[in-house]
């Protein structure tokens, strides 16, 4: 077995409904950031998760690190046997659509989670140190929303999407909230299209 990770900066996208209160309307037109965060964390288990998604950045720190294991061996350590910055694997570039489940002319959240660990891990059980060819990786990435960096939107092994395992095994370090309108009745967004070209963006504002 082959345990697969991509290590180093990343970004985790959570797209939110937002319930509107009666004092909604005028927190908005107040455009006060404090009366935003305290309404944001009043109205937060009603908040709804649409999409939620994690990828790494593709860049100077981001290595793709491969180790072998013993199949049904609980106590075997492994063995790194291929580590390389992710720019020298083969690249595909990719625009991808984000499903916006919401109606038109309602609000809703964008948030970008900014971390850093292992934003992909995967595992193939027929591969070890032996028959894996690194050759054969292929990253298909994109931009988010006019960020400088590329993301890792899929990694595939010929042809085979390799799944993350989702294991979340990473810090954040920041939070970037976007306060949208569907304004122009979307389903969806696009990955690489400025997102004020999409939507309305009523407010933006960050935690630390």
């Amino acid at each position: 077995m082959v345990n697969i990770q991509i290590r180093g900066n990343l970004i985790r996208l959570d797209l939110k409904t937002l319930p509107e209160a009666k004092n909604f309307s005028s927190i908005i037109d107040s455009n006060s950031h404090l009366d935003m965060k305290n309404y944001l964390k009043k109205t937060m288990p009603e908040q709804k998760v649409i999409y939620q998604n994690t990828f790494p950045i593709i860049d100077s720190d981001c290595e793709i690190h491969v180790t072998s294991f013993e199949n049904d061996n609980y106590y075997d350590d492994g063995y790194t046997f291929y580590r390389s910055n992710l720019d020298t694997l083969n690249t595909i570039d990719e625009n991808f659509k984000i499903p916006l489940e919401v109606s038109r002319n309602d609000y809703f959240l964008l948030d970008i989670k900014s971390g850093y660990g292992a934003g992909f891990e995967t595992e193939i059980i027929d591969l070890n140190y032996e028959n894996f060819e690194a050759e054969v990786l292929k990253v298909h990435r994109t931009k988010i929303f006019e960020n400088s960096n590329d993301i890792v939107r899929t990694l595939k092994l010929n042809y085979l999407d390799l799944e993350d395992l989702g294991r979340n095994k990473f810090d954040f370090y920041k939070n970037q909230t976007f306060i949208l309108k569907n304004i122009y009745d979307k389903t969806y967004l696009l990955s690489e299209e400025k997102l004020s070209n999409q939507v309305e963006v009523i407010m933006k504002t960050e935690w630390r």
